[in-house]
């Protein structure tokens, strides 16, 4: 066996080659991207020089007790210096001279050597495509990168997802069938995407898209830098490839629900929410603890009741005064819980408009205090929105909150011991649902919350629009915190949508929150766009959701808390 090493930026390429291939064999591209100190991320490619495949597992060992950390486009495991990646759902065939690619990171601790062999289903692969190379550096290069990338990978996959050929690569074929959502962003456009000077170009972004349910395109999750080295300016969120739900629920078509609206529903029926505000949460192996209602900023101590996955899309634009009397958002949802007494699994995966509260309004977030009198804004987009009653809906800062800065008012922070003074940087979103779907032998709640830590508006009717910028409060006598203080550090009175601000809703807590599935009947269930109408057959303008599971309590999922910011991003977004 002949072993090369190509040097590349950050890392190394090693292809493992030989003598041509009998009925079954392969050869084996194992690249080293980029690495930095105690990580680093690999990219493999497969190649099949036998007979046509219909599945696969990759099998190789490490020498220096490196260790996959997570996966995207395969199923890896590790056991020992064991590593096994299996193919997804979407990727298992490779005929004869092709290849099919799926990438890493991983952790090391000393050295970082290349794998030396590697076995398609059992077979050692000894065939490559191309004429073998014979010579070629054997060590990983001596410079690698100071510090550790902040963000996965932004290269596309070679081998494309369900639903997306071209992702990142490529605009949408001549023909394709456009959704509302898609036109938005393939020209400049305020509510889709319109960039700044040496921002990537609408046409670069315009690469990221996906087919829909219905066969149209639509946006999806893109990184906050393309592949060439631009920057988009704003930022979706988790890219759900790691997703351990991503074989099933593939790429998420944003916009998809206003979609179906625009199809089957008067025009005082639709809404079109604006590009940047589509946020993704992927999360693997939340524990479920038992007793956990999140009336607590910490979850109780108790036994681990279920493992939930969870990857979802939710709009939560925190820029504009859309939320002040829009209550209805889109949510893609998709989890999976493991019951741990006996295993038995509940999943739903479901796409519809929610209601947040009542429309036309909201309440006073966290500052002053929570909850307080309902704020009635404007009439609601759309029209006929429906009103959730159960939660405690959008709670958005008012000048009610400048006021309890100004007169030194405290309030109870998890963080702390004592009381402490609300501060400018206290002015955050909470967004809470609490909705059923029921009939055809189902009974499906979800009671989620989507808190923005640092969102860059607040509601002034003193103001055009009632729009309020948070970060122009930093540069008056108010007690500003520690958001104010990095404004301040940064410059005097910076532009609201400035990338030095704070204040642009990166951080962010998504918890699914409460959910149960209770059903008897089909797995596979049709709504209208609000989750209503539940029929076990389609109608006009239904939506096909899946929910499969009985179980017989409620659980709380916890979700995740992040900080998405990375360089580029600015408000709005």
């Amino acid at each position: 066996m002949t072993v090369a090493a190509v040097v590349v930026a950050g890392g190394a390429a090693v292809t493992i080659a030989g003598p041509a291939a009998a009925a079954a064999g392969c050869g084996v591209t194992y690249t080293v991207g980029s690495q930095w100190s105690g990580g680093f991320t690999a990219t493999v490619t497969v190649n099949n020089v036998g007979d046509p495949i219909s599945s696969w597992t990759l099998t190789w060992s490490y020498e220096a007790g490196q260790r996959v950390t997570q996966a995207w486009n395969a199923t890896v495991t590790q056991s020992g210096s064991q590593v096994s990646a299996r193919n997804a759902s979407y990727n298992g065939g490779i005929a004869t001279g092709a290849s099919v690619s799926f990438g890493f990171n991983g952790s090391w601790n000393g050295s970082n050597p290349a794998p030396t062999s590697f076995a398609v289903n059992g077979t050692t692969c000894t065939g490559a495509p191309g004429p073998n190379p014979t010579t070629g550096p054997t060590t990983q290069p001596t410079t690698q990168p100071t510090t550790q990338p902040t963000t996965q990978p932004t290269a596309p996959p070679t081998t494309a997802p369900p639903g997306n050929p071209t992702w990142g690569t490529a605009v949408p074929p001549a023909g394709a069938q456009l959704s509302r959502a898609y036109q938005l962003i393939a020209t400049a456009n305020e509510k889709g995407y319109l960039p700044r000077s040496g921002e990537c170009s609408v046409e670069v972004h315009a690469r990221y898209w996906t087919y829909g349910p219905d066969g149209k395109v639509y946006p999806t999750w893109h990184p906050t830098r393309d592949s060439s080295g631009c920057y988009f300016g704003h930022e979706h969120g988790d890219d759900p490839r790691p997703s351990d739900l991503y074989g099933t629920a593939g790429w998420p078509a944003f916009g998809y629900t206003s979609e179906v609206m625009l199809d089957n529903m008067p025009e005082h029926s639709h809404r079109h929410e604006d590009h940047v505000g589509h946020k993704v949460l992927a999360v693997n192996n939340t524990n479920v603890i038992q007793g956990d209602n999140g009336s607590s900023f910490f979850p109780p101590q108790g036994s681990t009741i279920a493992v939930c996955d969870t990857l979802l899309k939710f709009h939560q634009g925190t820029h504009s005064p859309d939320a002040f009397s829009n209550n209805v958002h889109e949510l893609l949802f998709n989890q999976r819980c493991t019951a741990s007494n006996g295993g038995q699994v509940t999943e739903a995966r479901y796409s519809a408009m929610i209601p947040l509260g009542r429309a036309g309004g909201f309440s006073p977030s966290e500052c002053p205090g929570f909850g307080g009198a309902f704020i009635n804004v404007a009439p609601p987009v759309p029209g006929d929105s429906p009103s959730d009653t159960r939660s405690l809906g959008r709670l958005i800062t008012e000048p009610g909150c400048v006021q309890a800065i100004r007169e030194g008012r405290t309030h109870y922070d998890p963080l702390y011991p004592n009381p402490v003074p609300f501060t400018v940087s206290d002015m955050d979103d909470f967004w809470f649902s609490d909705y059923s779907v029921t009939g055809s032998g189902l009974n499906f709640r979800l009671a989620p919350l989507f808190y923005v830590v640092n969102p860059s508006r607040y509601y002034d009717p003193a103001k055009p629009n009632n729009l309020g910028r948070i970060i122009d409060l930093c540069y008056t006598n108010l007690a500003g915190g520690d958001y104010c203080n990095q404004a301040r550090q940064a410059g005097q009175n910076i532009p609201w949508d400035d990338t030095r601000s704070p204040f642009k809703g990166t951080l962010r807590e998504f918890r699914p929150g409460t959910f149960q599935v209770q059903n008897s009947g089909s797995t596979t269930v049709y709504t209208d766009v609000y989750g209503r109408n539940a029929s076990s057959t389609p109608f006009a303008g239904s939506i096909r959701q899946y929910f499969s599971g009985n179980q017989s309590s409620t659980m709380y999922v916890r979700g995740a808390t992040r900080d998405w910011n990375a360089t580029g991003v600015h408000a709005p977004n």
